[in-house]
């Protein structure tokens, strides 16, 4: 799989929610595909616990999907107080995953680390 090791994890996770929340069979598709990726990494760096890795991109990924879910249907619009407060939220959680996947790229050597610069998830 050419992807590095912090962006396979992360993206399987958002694809293993595709696949159970939406159920599309493209959804599933790419599910499966990412799982293959996961595989390989498995294989390629057994040293590494990846049961850990994938159930905690898999929390954060739930917890933003669960905070942007209102606001992209639209069930918060007359609420601009709580459209604030997870946005604060989800800035926080995908700090928690940025570093989730650069912990993962450091450990495995692949990829770059993933640098923000004036950003809140710094």
């Amino acid at each position: 799989m050419e992807r590095d090791a912090g962006d396979i994890i992360d993206r399987w996770a958002i694809a293993k929610l595709k696949a159970e929340r939406i159920g599309a069979d493209e959804s599933k598709k790419e599910y499966q595909w990412f799982c293959k990726g996961i595989k390989e990494l498995e294989t390629k760096h057994p040293a590494l616990d990846w049961n850990v890795y994938q159930n905690e991109i898999l929390k954060i990924h739930s917890q933003i999907w669960d905070l942007e879910s209102g606001i992209r249907q639209g069930a918060l619009d007359s609420n601009l107080r709580e459209v604030g407060h997870r946005a604060i939220q989800i800035r926080d959680w995908n700090k928690k995953r940025v570093t989730l996947k650069n912990e993962i790229n450091l450990k495995t050597g692949e990829g770059f680390q993933d640098i923000k610069k004036y950003h809140g998830s710094e």
